[in-house]
C-alpha cells in the first residue's frame, strides 16, 4: 500500500503494518509520522525497531526492511545485498535480491585481501587445529597461511583481531 507523508512517498511494510519505507531507504513510523534513521550494528548494517498492530517489538535490518515494502517478504534461501558494498546506502536502486553463494561470491569477490602480504612484518605466530583430525600446524604470519589451500585467510585475521571467535 502506497502512502503519502510530507511529500514524501512510502510503502507499508507487508507485515508491520505500522511503519513503511521509502526508495530513499528511509523508514518511518506511519501513525506518528516519526522517522527512523535506524541505529548502526556492530557489523556496519542499520537497524530499526518496528511493530505490526497489536503486536510486539522486533528489531529488523533497514535494507531487508526497504526491500520487502516494495517487493513482499524475502522468499527462503535469499538473501538482499547491496550492489555498491555500502552496508548503509539502502536506496532500492542499491538492493538486490540474491542466493546465499551468490552473495558469498560476490563478498569474496570484493574482500581486500591485502593485509595478509603484508602481515609477515607483524610475525604473528597462528596456530590452526583441523577439526576432523585435530592435526595442529604453525605458521609464522598470515601470509603464510595465506599460502596454505583450504584457510581462509580472511577468518584467521578476524579470529586474530577478536572480532570472531567461532572458530
Amino acid at each position: 500500500m502506497k502512502i503519502t507523508i510530507e511529500k514524501c512517498v512510502y510503502f507499508v511494510h507487508p507485515i508491520y503494518d505500522l511503519y513503511a519505507g521509502s526508495k530513499d531507504g528511509n523508514v518511518i513510523n506511519i501513525i506518528k509520522k516519526v522517522p527512523h534513521g535506524g541505529n548502526k550494528t556492530n557489523i556496519g548494517y542499520l537497524n530499526v525497531s518496528v511493530k505490526k498492530y497489536g503486536g510486539k517489538q522486533k528489531s529488523y535490518i533497514v535494507h531487508r526492511f526497504i526491500w520487502e515494502c516494495f517487493n513482499g517478504v524475502i522468499p527462503d534461501g535469499k538473501e538482499i545485498d547491496h550492489i555498491n558494498n555500502d552496508k548503509q546506502d539502502n536506496r532500492l536502486c542499491n538492493l538486490q535480491l540474491v542466493t546465499h553463494k551468490q552473495n558469498c561470491k560476490k563478498s569474496s569477490k570484493d574482500r581486500d585481501y591485502t593485509f595478509a602480504a603484508k602481515n609477515h612484518e607483524n610475525k604473528k605466530c597462528i596456530k590452526a587445529t583441523n577439526k576432523d583430525t585435530n592435526e595442529e600446524s604453525y605458521f609464522k604470519s598470515m601470509y603464510a597461511v595465506q599460502q596454505h589451500p583450504g584457510i581462509n585467510v580472511g577468518i584467521v585475521k578476524m579470529v586474530c583481531d577478536g572480532t570472531n571467535n567461532n572458530l
